[in-house]
């Protein structure tokens, strides 16, 4: 699968693609966007270009940022934050491993097999099982490190494409009612960007760049080629998952609010109308491989993070039994639990992914030691306002009562949507630019010449 000039054929490069679309697409790709589509009904085009820039552009751009600034996700917090840096990308390794993304694959696999069968048994005894069974099989997917992408690119992206394509076409093709006025007060572009945040795209782009990079070392790709087949595979990847992004929100908008769920829960109701009772089974059976991709993608891209990071101490084997053990005793603990306690934590980080994404893609000399202290003092001020929102959200979720802290907090502009990190980060990073990073050109240029 590789040619003597140390480049991906055409073929690999789109088997390696379809594999990278099914790490991203998990039960949250596969189900949100449903929701998020019911939820905005007329407004779903504006709804999907928010939600595209932060779970679909800003996760391809990550790529882009890996190959640019020539390193992995711990490498770039490193280079940015020596001190910081790197328990940022822990923190983010933590939330999208055994403590919430993977956890959830397995919680939303079993939440569509009970929706889906009607059995909704009292005892955990089964959903321990079942955490058992299917950390077993990511296990063994995870155990081949050099041909992960290859298994899944060849067992798994084909059915899950298929199952997928035959939701979103009968949907198109047969609504099941007319597109209603948006149920939320926000803008519709500002409800799709901050409803991206909960997919974790950016940040699995980000730690996803580790795996990619070491299975096409696996397929033989040279240094010189190295960078632009990352930003190739990236390309395909996300590109079939804006599609199905896309088919996904209008077959939520095509339900007309006649049907009052939300998530799992309506996609098994949609797939149950569209398809009788074999869409029930067909649902289900497509969640837990959406799922399952991405437990693999993210499992061995913390394992590949625990290596790196330890300098070999913690290798890549142990790491990947450590996240499926763990992974399975926190998914048995159910979605909703998962989603609710966890799910403000990586809210939190998105903000600093996004900056650190973009200084990289967008920034000349971007290993500059005056330019980086630009993305330095952006990530920092973005942490911030990310804690603020935790706090925000935890006041509503266990009623704190800190009534003072809402009163200041929705003060801030863009509050209401979570979004009033944007503003304060702009204006820090020109001011850095012009104080430290500017001067750092100048002297830089005038080494040069002298």
């Amino acid at each position: 699968m590789k040619e003597k000039k140390g480049d991906l054929t055409i073929p690999a490069l789109l088997m390696m693609g379809g594999a990278l679309y099914s790490m991203h697409f998990g039960a949250s790709s596969m189900t949100w966007p449903m929701t998020w589509g019911k939820q905005s009904g007329a407004s779903v085009f504006p709804a999907f270009v928010g939600a595209f820039i932060t779970s679909l552009l800003l996760p391809l751009l990550a790529y882009v940022a890996l190959a640019r600034g020539g390193g992995t996700y711990f490498g770039l917090t490193k280079r940015v934050m020596p001190k910081f840096g790197p328990i940022f990308t822990t923190i983010t390794i933590i939330i999208l491993g055994p403590l919430y993304t993977i956890p959830r694959m397995s919680a939303a696999s079993w939440d569509a097999i009970t929706q889906a069968s009607g059995w909704h048994p009292e005892s955990p005894i089964p959903i321990m099982l079942f955490s058992v069974v299917y950390y077993a099989v990511t296990w063994w997917f995870l155990s081949g490190r050099s041909n992960m992408m290859d298994r899944v690119s060849k067992i798994l992206f084909p059915l899950l494409i298929l199952i997928v394509v035959c939701i979103i076409g009968k949907g198109i093709l047969t609504p099941l009612g007319e597109w209603q006025p948006k149920s939320y007060e926000a803008p519709a572009l500002a409800y799709g960007f901050t409803s991206g945040y909960a997919t974790s795209e950016l940040l699995c782009g980000l730690t996803f760049g580790i795996v990619v990079l070491n299975n096409l070392k696996g397929q033989g790709v040279s240094d010189e080629k190295m960078s632009w087949s990352i930003i190739k595979v990236g390309i395909i990847g996300i590109g079939l998952l804006s599609l199905t992004h896309l088919g996904h929100m209008i077959v939520g908008a095509n339900t007309g609010g006649t049907i009052d769920l939300d998530y799992v829960e309506l996609y098994t109701a949609v797939a149950f109308q569209l398809l009788g009772n074999v869409g029930g089974a067909v649902f289900a059976v497509g969640l837990i491989f959406a799922s399952l991709t991405t437990a693999i993608g993210i499992g061995a891209a913390t394992a590949e993070y625990c290596e790196d990071a330890s300098a070999g101490k913690f290798p890549y084997k142990k790491a990947v039994i450590a996240v499926c053990v763990f992974s399975a005793i926190i998914g048995a603990i159910g979605l909703t639990n998962i989603l609710t306690y966890v799910a403000p934590i990586q809210d939190a980080i998105y903000p600093g992914a996004i900056i650190l994404v973009l200084y990289f893609v967008f920034m000349p000399n971007c290993n500059q030691k005056g330019h980086l202290a630009v993305c330095k003092w952006g990530m920092i001020v973005s942490v911030f306002f990310g804690v603020l929102d935790v706090i925000y959200t935890y006041n509503g979720l266990m009623n704190l009562n800190l009534d003072w802290f809402v009163n200041l907090y929705l003060k801030l502009p863009l509050a209401a949507w979570k979004l009033s990190w944007m503003p304060v980060c702009a204006v820090v990073m020109v001011i850095v630019y012009f104080a430290i990073g500017k001067k750092t050109e100048v002297a830089e240029g005038e080494k040069t010449n002298n």
